[in-house]
């Protein structure tokens, strides 16, 4: 508390003595320094590789270097050591950077992969290396012969879509023992414990002479393997039965990375009740892949290039063109190329120390972000995975700039490793602008060059392969942002970011990651056929390009979405809920057998919404031409009806769709239900049970066409500003003894966070009066004792109001402020305008803060901790409030959706009774916290998303142990911007020695309260560095309820998911975890009079409630104003000691149907909850029990509380 005797100024300033850094040049130095190491450790890497003696004698000689050297400069050492400690602990890049280093040594220990596991799985490896051995071979059959031969067979061939014709099929097919090869991870030793589990491939490369030059052509290579994976798997069944391991071994069919092109056998174990067998591998949570590979250069791979057509169909057209096949061409072969890739990361994993520790850090921030190697053509974030973080990262290492300058160096560490394949993936445009080539056999350097395919590109010269095959457009949209947000996180010198880079799990929860998605069923859901969607063709040269018609559907959908939502959005993600990727040996396919043509049941659409444009109400297209153009055709096409002409300010007639506002359903949720109508079919149903339950939650104005605004609109806080202006330059024009200096609106609503919107003459609002701090000019006659400073001030207010009530269009009337302990002498001018608002102005001089401080310095001790809570709570409510609200409502401008938000969260505290006991700014903090302070996730877009994220942060603040630390300038989500825009921003963002002194506020205040018993929630910012002004004073159990109830809600949604059932829960109050219950009804209704639209009204009805002018006496205001307040806050004074009361802020919103009903309930404190010792200072109502000890009287508490609510009191309910 010794921080709050520092001036406000001082406070606001936050000015630290330490040192002055000229962080460019010192980083440039420790650059430099590094990059000489870096060379240093390389020629040692290239000298090391000349034979082990000269290693040995190069280390020998290392050594008496080292103490020759040790020894002759152990003065300079001193000197040296000394600066060194001095530039650590002025850099902050180093120190994170060191701080780094620990935690992921931590992190790769903890990660690693148990001896006994890997031990157990090996033996089982050894064995199936044998069994395939004993696999007896086949001679040629024909595809006819091959299924007659499976017929009453368990085991199926699970050919590839489409079968193969035996009457038409003249090549053969048979079987020859593989030659056998672990690949992988595994095989790298760069695997990692997973919980869910881990797979280990082996691969089975298929001899040569079961192919011909052109088995690549038509599937003819691909039908060849299913029948060899067949055969092979129907032997190793047999071979497992007689050695009587079919008791724990599962044998599955599975699409390899989810490519159907790819069918696999893998095998895991089930748990054994007794005997267990010494090959059962079911505790170590492996399974095993059997990939069956082709044989390296098999096939030409200049005829597989991805622009090459492999698959030859009937065409109507003779001369028309087939399109390339580059899934079909990629999936064969990359088949042939698993140990040639292995081969080539087992080299650069010799040459570069930490290459396996960088490769982990990269698996673990890409599982952490969703992203798999797994296919995504058909789904979901895939195609960059482990394999092809290492592949990146080893051809970063041989080059990779655009004159094949290296980008990494085999000297670096594994964080600095890391750290350059994300700054790469960030700042390279590997699909629109470029590619990178490497080459696999490093006969050359890696280059970038600057010729973009429009798809992501990875391009193997070697092989011919394109790495990133697997990964489609959105996709590796997703991942830059990815990259480059957590290239900011590490470039971040102030705050730790490790746990948001690698610990936090963004993926594990899309309504937290995304901020809208919509659930698309198609109209016969999975038996829906082609010819059911509308301008839907799939097909001979459709199948071809894209497999499946999950694939089709994806890459349909996607370009659908991009298209009508344009800049809306950041990127569109889809997934197919329920795809099978895993099958019966049994069964030829995933769904096979089911009936159904797609193997999934519905369509999930995911979006990352861009605030600034998601709710403009036109979609502008090309500009009106006489001869139209081939875009104007296009856009007309796509939108058909709903696309007209229309002349815009500057005179351009451009083609445009206009487009509908509502208070429930954001504009882009009407977009893509027409969108999706249009082009997939009238018929398909759209989803989305989220949304609209929750933003029907804010309450509406009561005022014209409410309903049809958006979320976004805040057009009734700006007519209160107005009125406030008009009333400003009315004050400013007044004859007074002293000039006014300043006008400072305080107010929730200037700041677009008052829970009610304003609304004209709705006086039943408790946020109707708006407060604003009046400033004089400096003057030396003001009276040096507070009591006489407050009676000045009134006698200024006096005067105002004798002259506004001259004007005849302003009423006035004066209230006393209690709101600063022990000052009962603050008056309060309240003013009704004649627009319908009402504004209650304070005064403030130059002089209250002496006098405060005076106060202080002169008290007993024992006084002085009240009195510095007095001063703190003058001090947030006269100046901390002004710049707090100016603060906020410049944020406002530029985060969208915080006012919706903040009032969303504002009417779930109120729900729970929490809100009366929280002060309104500490609240909009905790509700800007996932704006400002966003990492790992990006800036809420929408209102659901951002009051999850509160919900979210709040259930896992361990607010004992941490504090809250908000930058309060305006988020840069934009890496393209222009540097002088980041200077400017970065000028304004918090630095590192304020963060510290932060922190150390945090830690002193912690040192005095260890346990949060008085002080609960520290939250701190630039402009109140002292954390407490707005958090001191809250009641321990309050805290901790609003702790619990948001882990309920989190548990609750990720139990049983986001949904309206869920929705109501979340905003129903507890009221069986309270002590007591009193039921009270308001004798009058206050929905309307609070300026409240009333739902199940009709609109011209509610708007004919409204009242339209202020009563004629203004004391007979206080008839339709809620009076559960004053008694709340009558009986927490009266009973302060005892209980806890809890109520309803705003009646209108939580108070039933006509919002006339609220709830006062209470919490006896623990300590009265059983007898206690007789105390003659224990200041509460008790009674005996026996002659020493007496208990809490409830019955006569319980019989006051229900006098004083006399005729509101409907019932009591004790627990």
């Amino acid at each position: 508390m010794s921080g709050v005797k520092r001036r406000v100024s001082e406070i606001n300033d936050l000015k630290t003595d330490a040192p002055s850094i000229n962080k460019k040049a010192l980083l440039d130095h420790i650059e430099n320094t590094e990059s000489e190491n870096k060379l240093a450790l390389e020629s040692k890497d290239n000298n090391n590789t000349n034979g082990d003696d000269d290693s040995e004698e190069d280390a020998e000689e290392e050594q008496e270097s080292k103490t020759t050297t040790a020894t002759s400069s152990r003065g300079q050492n001193n000197g040296t050591a000394a600066q060194d400690i001095h530039i650590i602990r002025e850099t902050a890049e180093l120190f994170k950077s060191n701080i780094f280093k620990l935690q992921i040594d931590e992190l790769l220990q903890q990660v690693k992969l148990k001896d006994s596991h890997i031990l157990k799985v090996e033996k089982f490896l050894h064995m199936l290396h044998d069994l395939i051995h004993e696999v007896p071979e086949w001679e040629p059959k024909t595809i006819a012969e091959a299924e007659s031969f499976f017929k009453g067979k368990v085991v199926r061939i699970p050919y590839v879509d489409p079968k193969p014709d035996p009457s038409t099929t003249n090549y053969k097919v048979d079987y020859k023992t593989p030659m056998i090869s672990l690949v992988g991870s595994f095989a790298l030793k760069a695997g990692i414990y997973q919980p869910q589990g881990s797979a280990i491939d082996v691969l089975l490369t298929m001899p040569e002479q079961l192919f011909e030059k052109k088995d690549f052509l038509n599937f003819r290579c691909l039908h060849k393997r299913s029948v060899y994976l067949a055969y092979f798997t129907h032997h190793l069944g047999i071979l497992f039965k007689r050695r009587k391991m079919d008791e724990f071994l599962q044998l599955e069919y599975s699409y390899f990375n989810n490519d159907t092109l790819l069918p696999i056998l893998k095998l895991s174990c089930k748990p054994q009740d007794s005997h267990i067998s010494d090959y059962n591998f079911h505790k170590t949570k492996f399974s095993i892949n059997l990939i069956i590979g082709f044989p390296y250069q098999i096939f030409d791979s200049k005829k597989l290039l991805p622009n090459r057509n492999c698959i030859r169909v009937a065409s109507n057209e003779p001369n028309q063109s087939l399109p390339a096949t580059p899934l079909y061409n990629f999936s064969i072969l990359s088949s042939t190329t698993y140990e040639t890739y292995l081969k080539y990361l087992h080299k650069t994993k010799k040459q570069t120390e930490s290459f396996i520790q960088a490769a982990t850090l990269g698996r673990l921030w890409l599982q952490q972000r969703g992203f798999s190697s797994k296919i995504s053509h058909s789904g979901s974030l895939g195609g960059f995975g482990t394999f092809e973080f290492t592949v990146l990262m080893a051809a970063l290492l041989n080059g990779g700039g655009n004159n094949g300058n290296k980008i990494l160096l085999h000297g670096f560490s594994s964080y600095q490793l890391f750290k350059g394949v994300i700054k790469y993936l960030a700042t390279m445009d590997l699909c629109g602008d470029g590619h990178l080539q490497f080459h696999s056999d490093n006969q050359s350097s890696s280059k970038y060059v600057e010729e973009g395919f429009q798809i992501p590109t990875l391009f193997d010269k070697t092989t011919k392969v394109n790495i990133l095959s697997k990964m489609s457009v959105s996709s590796y949209e997703i991942l830059k942002k990815c990259a480059q947000h957590t290239l900011e996180m590490l470039n971040d010198v102030v705050r730790d970011q490790f746990a948001n880079v690698f610990l936090t799990n963004i993926s594990k929860m899309d309504n937290f990651r995304y901020d809208l998605s919509y659930d698309v069923v198609l109209p016969n859901g999975g038996k829906t056929k082609p010819e059911e969607l509308t301008n839907f063709t799939f097909g001979p040269t459709e199948r071809i390009k894209f497999i499946t018609l999950e694939n089709f559907l994806v890459n349909k959908i996607t370009n659908v979405l991009k298209f009508a939502l344009g800049d809306r959005i950041h990127f569109v993600d889809v997934e197919l809920v329920g795809k099978k990727n895993t099958f019966p040996i049994s069964k030829r396919r995933a769904n096979y057998g089911t009936g159904n043509l797609l193997n999934f049941d519905f369509v999930r659409i995911k979006l990352l919404v861009n605030p600034s444009e998601s709710e403009k109400l036109v979609t502008r297209g090309p500009k009106h031409s006489e001869e139209p153009t081939p875009e104007a055709v296009h856009f007309k096409n796509f939108w058909g009806s709903k696309s007209s002409l229309r002349r815009f300010k500057d005179g351009s007639i451009t083609h445009c769709c206009v487009w509908s506002t509502s208070s429930t359903e954001p504009v882009i949720s009407s977009i893509v239900n027409f969108a999706l109508h249009k082009h997939l079919s009238e018929g398909t149903r759209i989803l989305n049970d989220r949304t609209k339950p929750l933003q029907s939650l804010l309450p509406l104005p009561n005022l014209p066409a409410s309903s049809k605004t958006s979320v976004l609109n805040l057009n009734s806080f700006y007519n209160l500003k107005r009125s406030f202006d008009d009333l400003y330059r009315t004050i400013f024009e007044l004859s007074l003894p002293l000039s006014v200096k300043s006008i400072l609106p305080v107010g929730q609503a200037f700041r677009y966070t008052s829970l009610c919107q304003p609304v004209p003459f709705a006086y039943s609002n408790p946020d109707f009066f708006q407060d604003v701090v009046l400033e004089f000019e400096t003057s030396p006659k003001w009276p040096d004792e507070i009591i006489s400073l407050e009676k000045a001030k009134t006698a200024f207010l006096l005067k105002i109001d004798e002259q506004l009530q001259a004007n005849n269009s302003y009423k006035t009337f004066f209230t006393r402020d209690e709101s600063i302990p022990y000052n009962l002498d603050i008056i309060l001018l309240n003013v009704l305008t004649p627009e319908g608002y009402g504004f209650k102005f304070r005064v403030l001089t130059e002089r209250d803060e002496i006098l405060y401080l005076r106060a202080i310095s002169n008290a007993k001790k024992d006084l002085v901790p009240e009195l510095e809570r007095t001063y703190m709570k003058f001090t947030s409510k006269y100046v901390a409030s002004v710049r707090h609200t100016r603060t906020l409502e410049t944020l406002s401008h530029s985060i969208p959706y915080f006012s919706p938000v903040v009032r969303l969260f504002k009417r779930w505290l109120d729900a729970h009774l929490l809100l009366d006991h929280l002060n309104e700014e500490l609240v909009e903090l905790i509700a800007l916290k996932p704006f400002v302070e966003f990492s790992p996730y990006s800036v809420p877009g929408s209102v659901e998303n951002g009051f999850l994220k509160v919900l979210n942060f709040l259930s896992k603040w361990n607010w004992k142990e941490e504090p809250l630390v908000l930058d309060l300038v305006k988020p840069n989500q934009e890496p393209e911007s222009s540097s002088s825009g980041e200077d400017a921003q970065s000028s304004e963002k918090m630095t590192l020695a304020q963060f510290k002194g932060i922190q150390t506020n945090f830690q002193n205040l912690r040192k005095t309260d260890p346990n949060g018993m008085h002080v609960q929630f520290f939250v701190a910012s630039k402009i109140d560095p002292s954390g407490i002004l707005y958090s001191n004073g809250i009641p321990l159990p309050i805290a901790t309820r609003l702790t619990a109830l948001s882990k309920v809600a989190v548990n609750l949604l990720q139990t049983h998911g986001f949904k309206k059932q869920t929705i109501d829960l979340l905003f129903t109050p507890a009221l069986k975890d309270y002590d007591f219950v009193v039921h009270l009804k308001s004798p009058f209704p206050l929905k309307v009079s609070s300026g409240v639209l009333d739902s199940s009204e009709f609109k011209n009805l509610a708007n004919d409630k409204l009242l339209n002018s202020f009563p004629s006496d203004t004391s007979s205001l206080s008839r339709r104003m809620d009076p559960t307040y004053q008694l709340v806050k009558y009986l927490n004074m009266k009973y302060k000691n005892s209980v806890i009361f809890f109520s309803h802020r705003y009646m209108a919103v939580n108070g039933g149907e006509k919002g006339d009903r609220n709830v006062i309930t209470g919490l006896i404190k623990p300590y009265f909850k059983k007898p206690q010792k007789f105390k003659v200072n224990m200041d509460c109502n008790s009674k005996p029990v026996d002659e020493q000890t007496v208990e809490l009287n409830k019955d006569a508490i319980f019989h006051e509380i229900s006098a004083f609510c006399n005729e509101l009191l409907v019932k009591f309910d004790i627990d």
